[in-house]
């Protein structure tokens, strides 16, 4: 029996981060994965998403080099070689940061195999690197094992050999007519990909927009953008069967392209990847034989990020508050305080941001318009368009806006949505102001390098001097000379 001070189950981003806190603070740790270190954002994720993105934004670059002034050939891109740069991309990433010999060097015991718990301080694994069953007992564990895309239920699909987030990079043929299920972050991000990379592509959305967690205002315009640029979206669509055959996979959709509800209609395609939703990987763990208490969304824990027992933590996907790297990241240093420190912290979801890594880019942090009114009453929204950035013009990139929400007397910021090129960049400074309370209006005071994206921070907390409610009421108040 090895016995440990703590032990992580799941080499994610959260349970890297606390491998290695947990070997520099002289801890004995260990890391059990079931199958790669990196987790879901290095090998089905974040990683090969933006490497197929930064494919697919080259090939309308050359699509589009005339406007630049730039003739060439007309260039047809080639799958494999796509996929061979988001593979190299991937084992950069894996030699320098989550090769599992750096954590070992560092005094981590990285074990591969799943495993399960006998109780609540005894783990077991098969280790399969060694073909033999381990029992480790541990003081402390942390259950990071993240989650996986999920089906939903439609007649015939299992029978297509449909795609989703995971298996679409062991695609070996290019589909030249794909449908894609869901038009969240994942689904547009592929679709907007496959797209520019020479597909017929379609997206149907059960709902009547897509991107529902974005402001409205996002989603609108969105949906105009990647319209413009060929790609049929189907609002207000249920898929209601899918057949196989030789000349490709039928679709009957129940709901018109142009959004309304009703009728039926027949399309084919060569490929239906799947991006509706996602479940929490806790099947095998055996969570319910020691009383941890698992809900809809994942593992259930207290703003400590403990479980039901005591000595068992869980972050990351797996317990189903955020689903994005930096959030498990974020989560993963309150465990390190929680854990190995006195006077525990509870964690503050009070200022999170994301971002969709479609083009034009599309960042949020904070509250809706709609939330921020049912919330706050009266605010004070600031708008720019990416037009009026000079930077933006320069690099023919002026698709989007930036929209502020704030609190109509002191600037508080109250939500921050941004739609443009590098809007996953230029939010960050928006998130540090709104995390230690900076008011929109102190921004404008701040030298910001001209011509850049981040230049429009500067010009909307400069329209607080002018379209703000106080300073509005101010001028009715102070006569003027």
């Amino acid at each position: 029996m090895d016995v440990y001070d703590l032990t992580i189950i799941g080499g994610g981003s959260a349970g890297l981060v606390l491998a290695v806190a947990g070997a520099k603070l002289g801890k004995k740790t260990a890391l059990v994965e079931k199958h790669r270190i990196g987790g879901d954002c290095l090998w089905t994720g974040c990683v090969p998403s933006k490497a197929l993105l930064k494919a697919a934004k080259v090939a309308n670059y050359i699509r589009d080099a005339d406007k630049y002034g730039i003739s060439g050939t007309s260039l047809t891109p080639d799958w494999q070689r796509v996929m061979a740069y988001v593979r190299s991309t991937q084992h950069v990433i894996e030699e320098e940061h989550d090769n599992p010999e750096r954590f070992r060097e560092m005094g981590v015991d990285v074990i591969f195999g799943s495993g399960h718990f006998e109780s609540s301080d005894t783990f077991v694994v098969e280790d399969t690197e060694n073909g033999q069953t381990r029992t480790l007992k541990s003081k402390k564990f942390v259950i990071s094992t993240g989650s996986r895309p999920v089906a939903p239920p439609i007649p015939g699909l299992e029978s297509c050999d449909y795609l989703d987030s995971e298996n679409v990079w062991d695609l070996e043929a290019f589909p030249n007519r794909l449908l894609v299920v869901g038009a969240g972050p994942i689904g547009i991000e592929l679709g907007q990909a496959f797209h520019r990379l020479g597909a017929d592509v379609t997206i149907a959305q059960r709902s009547g927009r897509i991107l529902t967690k974005e402001d409205t205002e996002v989603s609108d315009q969105m949906l105009r953008y990647l319209r413009e640029e060929g790609i049929a979206i189907r609002l207000n669509t249920n898929i209601t069967g899918v057949v196989k055959n030789q000349e490709g996979i039928g679709v009957t959709f129940n709901g018109s392209e142009n959004g309304t509800v009703g009728g039926n209609s027949d399309s084919r395609f060569d490929k239906i990847l799947i991006a509706a939703g996602r479940a929490p990987n806790v099947e095998g763990l055996e969570l319910d034989k020691i009383g941890v208490q698992v809900g809809r969304n994942g593992i259930e824990v207290n703003s400590r990020l403990q479980t039901s027992r005591k000595n068992i933590y869980a972050a990351g996907d797996v317990i189903g508050h955020y689903l994005f790297t930096h959030v498990a990241a974020f989560q993963a240093q309150l465990l390190i305080r929680n854990i190995f420190f006195p006077f525990s912290k509870t964690i503050n979801y009070a200022v999170v941001p994301w971002t969709t890594f479609c083009d034009p880019e599309v960042a949020r942090c904070g509250l809706t318009e709609a939330e921020a009114r049912e919330k706050y009453g009266d605010v004070d929204v600031f708008t720019l368009d990416q037009g009026d950035v000079d930077r933006a013009v320069a690099e023919d990139e002026t698709h989007g806006f930036s929209k502020v929400i704030a609190s109509r007397w002191t600037g508080k910021i109250l939500g921050v949505h941004l739609v443009g090129a590098n809007a996953g960049e230029v939010i960050h400074e928006y998130i540090l102001a709104m995390q230690e309370g900076i008011p929109l209006w102190k921004l404008s005071g701040m030298i910001h390098v001209y011509p850049t994206f981040s230049s429009s921070v500067w010009r909307v907390a400069g329209k607080w001097f002018s379209e703000s409610t106080l300073i509005q009421t101010a001028r009715k108040l102070i006569p003027s000379d």
